[in-house]
């Protein structure tokens, strides 16, 4: 699929299936569309699949500087006008999470549900300290490196026992591929990520909302989603067991029936 020149960037995009409804998936800070391999065959089957890497990431341009949330949303919402999509449900996980809740605060008119996977709506001194260590990997350069900071706060104690190999070879196959200006971006999403605090915004918020939390997440651990779900009003909460924080890939079976049955439950609604 193609770049859209968008809001003065060159902003990358997908789409797979042709239902009548949209999902639009957005990427944790360190991901690409391609990360969405175990979600867009499954949803693609019913529904039209729209992903996009925010700008900083992917095949996105890798800006380095002016990244804020509102950006983020402005460029979402710029992509669907050129695409003509006017509803939409949301699925984000961490970072995309995020974004997720600025654009049902910016946008309410536009969404029809909102899933939001292992989120936050604020940060206590211990994740922005490990925020901050990745920004310090990311400036070395290393990719290897930075890989191996990263992942031990991303993936689950069960994750590592099984798939240490896996895990290994992949930071020898980042470190291959990863690119200074990646690395620069991805720094200001971090530095962008430490901004966040929209705790007291989420009452605002009154959308049908699906809180997913991971047992085994160390980085964003269930208790901010906890914040986020008693701040929503008539959110539902779900806390998944053996995953970390990548669990729409430790656990992408679990992850996308519990998204799936919270769209079908609020799908074509009254007067659509």
């Amino acid at each position: 699929m193609p770049n859209l020149a968008i809001n003065d960037i060159s902003l990358f995009y997908d789409v797979k299936g042709d239902g009548d409804d949209t999902v639009a998936f957005l990427n944790g800070v360190a991901m690409s569309t391609e990360r969405w391999a175990a979600q867009t065959p499954f949803f693609s089957e019913n529904y039209r699949v729209l992903l996009h890497d925010f700008r900083g990431q992917g095949k996105s341009a890798l800006v380095s500087e002016g990244i804020t949330f509102e950006t983020h949303v402005r460029d979402m919402a710029a992509l669907l006008d050129a695409l003509g999509i006017d509803r939409l449900h949301i699925v984000g996980v961490s970072y995309g999470a995020e974004v997720g809740m600025y654009f049902a605060l910016m946008y309410p008119e536009r969404v029809k549900s909102l899933i939001l996977g292992t989120a936050v709506s604020e940060s206590d001194p211990l994740l922005k300290a490990m925020i901050e260590s990745w920004i310090e990997a990311a400036e070395t350069c290393n990719g290897r490196l930075f890989f191996k900071v990263m992942a031990p706060t991303v993936y689950s104690k069960s994750f590592y026992a099984t798939h240490k190999k896996w895990l290994d070879d992949y930071a020898e196959l980042f470190g291959k591929r990863v690119t200074v200006e990646w690395m620069d971006a991805f720094a200001e999403l971090c530095r962008n990520f430490l901004t966040l605090d929209v705790t007291d915004r989420l009452s605002e918020i009154r959308l049908p909302t699906l809180v997913i939390s991971a047992a085994e997440d160390i980085l964003k651990p269930p208790g901010y989603g906890q914040i986020i779900h008693q701040r929503i009003p008539g959110s539902r909460f779900v806390v998944a067991q053996g995953a970390g924080h990548a669990l729409f890939l430790e656990k992408a079976d679990e992850f996308n029936h519990l998204v799936l049955d919270f769209i079908q439950s609020h799908g074509m609604q009254s007067g659509e």
